[in-house]
């Protein structure tokens, strides 16, 4: 197994979403939609598309409900300022308007 350091950007995104969905999983929600995605965009572009949806997307809602925003997508890359590279200025944005319209920020 590779260890964190040798992974590049995109994958080190890429197992910090699947350390979040195996927590959402512990408490039991299966983000189903956003696997799928994974599976056929990436981790990147998921969140890319996700974060730019002007409809706050379903798994959103439901961590908010089960009051772990952090586990949220956006959080994922608000938290992680090494992220930030991987994304446009106007996504990294509504990650923000999305985080702060909800308190989390």
């Amino acid at each position: 197994m590779a260890t964190f350091s040798s992974l590049t950007l995109e994958q080190q995104f890429e197992e910090a979403c699947m350390s979040d969905v195996e927590e959402c999983r512990q408490l039991g929600y299966n983000p189903s939609y956003f696997l799928q995605m994974l599976g056929e965009h990436g981790a990147v572009e998921t969140a890319r598309r996700l974060i730019l949806q002007e409809r706050v997307p379903d798994g959103f809602s439901t961590l908010w409900e089960l009051h772990r925003l952090d586990l949220t997508l956006e959080a994922c890359v608000h938290d992680n300022p090494q992220f930030h590279a991987l994304f446009d200025a106007q996504t990294l944005a509504a990650c923000d308007a999305r985080l702060a319209s909800v308190g989390y920020i």
